[in-house]
C-alpha cells in the first residue's frame, strides 16, 4: 500500500480526489490518504444559473469548489497539519539531576 502524494507545496492545479479500490467507487484524498472521508454536496449558483458544488476531506480539510462563475479550483491543505507537527517531545530525568520520572524531587 502506498501512502498518500506528496502535496505539501500546495499545487492547486492537480485534482486533490482520485478514485480508487478495484472497482474505483472509491475516493481518496491525494493530500493525506484518507479514503471515503469526503463529504461533497451541490447548490443552486448564486450567480443564477448552474450548479455550485464542492468537495471536502473531513480529515486534513482540504477542498475542491466547482461554479459556473469562477470554474474548478483546488484548495489542498498544509499536511500534516499543524497540530500534528507540534506534538511535544517525551521528556525523561536522568538519574543524577535527583528528581524522579515524573519531576519531583527523589
Amino acid at each position: 500500500m502506498t501512502g498518500p502524494d506528496d502535496r505539501r507545496t500546495g499545487d492547486a492545479d492537480e485534482p486533490i480526489f482520485a478514485t480508487c479500490g478495484p472497482d474505483g467507487a472509491s475516493l481518496r484524498c491525494q493530500v493525506c490518504g484518507a479514503v471515503n472521508e469526503i463529504v461533497h454536496d451541490e447548490a443552486p449558483s448564486m450567480a443564477g444559473y448552474g450548479i455550485d458544488s464542492y468537495a471536502r476531506c473531513t480529515r486534513c480539510g482540504s477542498v475542491e469548489c466547482s461554479d459556473p462563475v469562477f470554474g474548478w479550483r483546488a484548495s489542498p491543505a498544509q499536511w500534516p497539519s499543524a497540530s500534528l507537527q507540534e506534538q511535544p517531545k517525551p521528556t525523561t530525568a536522568s538519574s543524577d539531576s535527583g528528581e524522579s520520572a515524573d519531576g519531583r524531587p527523589s
